[in-house]
């Protein structure tokens, strides 16, 4: 199958790409950097330059797309949420799925299926209610950026293409956010953020990539996609083991009032969790290489 990756030479991306190319897959990525494709797979991957602005007609190559996975989207947690930031993590989504849906209402690509990313922001707050697929946005940023961007993926849902909308927890690998929570550890510094109450829906990326083969492998399943962990924990929960991996105490928590110094709107983000279950995927039968937080952190930390 030849699978279209938009997005590709982020994390997920590359993890993404290295799993399908591992089961036979034919996949090309679609980057305004073809530079950041080098790496070991390079000789393997097929690179499509684009300048996320321009219509897909320019792309050739496109036509016997069978799948096609938007990953793209400006990162949420490098940057203070300033007014032009915000504005750029929208853009930044609806421009490239813009595009993509374009391509496909004009039969420029065909694919079975579009799986486009998406985040557990998208349910708010929620505090200790347990949520499936089934519930509402929330009210805040997050969710309102999050309902935009599925709402454009939507746009193509026909008999012809699939359309799935993986809303994706915390991510635990080599890379990314789990790096930025365990800096504090090892300088003796760690601790859960806020209160601790808060859950944290989270995923390992082997899990993570797995689930995607899985989505497109597997017709049934269809629309929105809870993709986390069935074991959700709470920051202080989630803390204490994070530093019992890295051998560090979990003893400073960061005080409400000064996250919100520091980081201002963003730290809504991490104040306010969700308690999220992947209700379609365990029905669905997909079975977790890493359930349990302990033991994906160890493989995520190199620590096993």
């Amino acid at each position: 199958m030849k699978v279209l990756i938009f997005g590709g030479t982020g994390y997920v991306g590359r993890n993404l790409t290295e799993k399908l190319l591992a089961n036979g897959y034919q996949v090309y990525v679609v980057t305004r950097n073809p530079s950041k494709t080098t790496n070991s797979l390079e000789n393997e991957v097929k690179v499509i330059e684009w300048d996320n602005s321009s219509p897909l007609t320019s792309i050739n190559k496109l036509q016997e797309t069978d799948v096609v996975i938007n990953l793209a989207g400006e990162s949420i947690g490098n940057r203070r949420w300033s007014k032009t930031v915000k504005q750029e993590i929208l853009t930044s989504r609806i421009r490239t799925t813009e595009a993509i849906v374009t391509a496909i209402n004009n039969r420029i690509i065909q694919p079975k299926v579009l799986i486009n990313a998406s985040a557990v922001g998208y349910y708010g707050d929620r505090q200790d209610e347990e949520i499936t697929e089934s519930e509402e946005a929330g009210e805040d940023f997050l969710a309102q950026v999050c309902r935009a961007w599925e709402n454009e993926a939507y746009k193509v849902q026909s008999d012809l293409t699939r359309v799935v909308t993986i809303r994706i927890g915390v991510v635990l690998g080599s890379e990314g956010a789990l790096n930025r929570m365990a800096m504090p550890f090892k300088f003796y510094l760690g601790g859960p953020l806020g209160k601790g109450n808060q859950w944290i829906s989270w995923i390992h990326i082997q899990d993570l990539t797995s689930m995607i083969r899985y989505i497109i492998e597997h017709q049934e399943l269809t629309g929105p996609i809870n993709a986390t962990t069935p074991y959700p924990m709470r920051m202080k929960d989630f803390s204490k083991i994070l530093g019992e991996v890295l051998t560090r105490p979990s003893w400073l928590p960061m005080p409400e009032f000064l996250l919100r110094i520091v980081l201002g709107e963003m730290a809504e983000m991490l104040l306010h969790g969700q308690r999220v279950i992947p209700k379609k995927l365990l029905n669905a039968g997909f079975e977790f290489k890493f359930p349990k937080l302990r033991s994906a952190l160890e493989n995520a930390l190199g620590n096993n």
